[in-house]
């Protein structure tokens, strides 16, 4: 609690002088805290901060954006989400640009928590529609300084308080975060409902190619060119969440994946699994030790094909499944064979109950619910 204090005075110090109503809406939570009381404001002063500046200045407080320390700024960095940084903070000075590349801000690309626009254009593929979203980020204002960043700064620990506008695309965004992040980035999650075109996944590749967790979302679009470039670059891949549905996007390559990430152990795919895709993925997966499709269609035959050919296969959650025909739950219908192989081979096999709630609650078969449910697993290495 101590640190978050003291990062909210620290930003204070800088905050205050440019805009009374924000200067305002921090005084009423403040309030109460003595070490504070330097934030008042004189409602007569329609000058705004003067009377603050001097009390600033007399404690020897850094007065300029770009004199703060680095150390300090990578500490206010930490508490931005990835919008902030990329399109905000990195563009307030040059100091703080080149804060904006430590190292330590890009270990992980969390593209998941982006909030979507309006859809502003689409793509047709194949007769189907496939939407292009747009993404908020911080919009600078005429005086060159984004009260956006500097509210979102203090909202981090408290409430939203401006709305952001402004939208950008996800190749623009993948392109602006490059810049910044370099060959950094271990850990890479889309949204879920991100519309990645196959330019976009071979950008991504090229340029964070040390990628060892990486979650696809639904809408990603590739060919057996662009899949085989993308995992030819991802030869560290360890941990790999795909949601896919072949009537979108086409097949999934996993003879891709298979040739070229030899330490991928951990999988997670959601959506309806053909019994010739477990068949590949027996073929071309060969160091999978855990294995989820929580919320997936699977049939009893593909299961049982992926418990015997698997060989280190350890773990497999069949989780809130269903059947792909008739859409019971597989809790109810699960093969007794199926249940005897699994005991006598794996580690672990992690299914519902018969009287699941969640499956007996959500509807047969829902991408909404996935999109929101998607980073939960029962297995811990595939949760993100």
């Amino acid at each position: 609690m101590h640190k978050e204090l003291g990062i909210i005075k620290f930003t204070a110090l800088f905050v205050v002088p440019y805009g009374l109503d924000f200067w305002d809406a921090l005084w009423d939570i403040v309030s109460t805290a003595t070490e504070f009381k330097f934030l008042k404001r004189n409602p007569g002063n329609d000058r705004g901060s003067c009377n603050v500046m001097e009390n600033l200045d007399s404690l020897g407080e850094v007065s300029k954006w770009a004199d703060v320390n680095r150390d300090i700024l990578e500490l206010i960095f930490n508490k931005l989400d990835l919008m902030d940084i990329t399109m905000g903070a990195s563009r307030v000075c040059i100091s703080w640009f080149l804060a904006s590349h430590k190292r330590t801000l890009w270990n992980t690309v969390d593209l998941t928590k982006l909030q979507e626009l309006d859809i502003s254009n689409s793509f047709v593929f194949k007769s189907k529609v496939r939407p292009i979203f747009y993404y908020k980020h911080p919009v600078d204002d005429d005086e060159g300084l984004s009260k956006n960043l500097l509210t979102k700064i203090i909202s981090r620990f408290f409430h939203d308080f401006f709305e952001v506008q402004g939208g950008i695309s996800l190749m623009n965004l993948l392109i602006e975060i490059s810049k910044l992040s370099r060959m950094t980035p271990k850990n890479l999650f889309f949204n879920f409902n991100s519309y990645l075109q196959e330019n976009g996944l071979k950008f991504a590749a090229e340029k964070m190619p040390n990628i060892e967790r990486l979650a696809l979302p639904i809408w990603c679009y590739q060919t057996k060119n662009s899949s085989r470039f993308a995992f030819s670059q991802w030869k560290n891949l360890k941990t790999l969440i795909v949601a896919h549905e072949h009537s979108f996007t086409g097949t999934f390559e996993f003879q891709a994946v298979g040739e070229s990430c030899s330490n991928l152990t951990n999988l997670k795919y959601l959506g309806h699994l053909e019994d010739y895709k477990a068949i590949e993925m027996v073929r071309y997966l060969h160091s999978l030790k855990r294995l989820s499709f929580r919320c997936s269609l699977i049939s009893n035959l593909a299961v049982y094909r992926l418990i015997i050919g698997l060989r280190n296969l350890t773990i497999l959650n069949v989780s809130h499944c269903k059947l792909p025909h008739d859409l019971l739950p597989m809790a109810k219908s699960i093969g007794g064979y199926v249940i005897t192989t699994a005991i006598q081979k794996l580690e672990k096999f992690i299914r519902c109950p018969q009287d699941c709630r969640i499956c007996k609650d959500r509807c047969p078969f829902s991408w909404s619910y996935l999109a929101e449910d998607w980073r939960n697993d029962e297995i811990k290495e595939l949760e993100f």
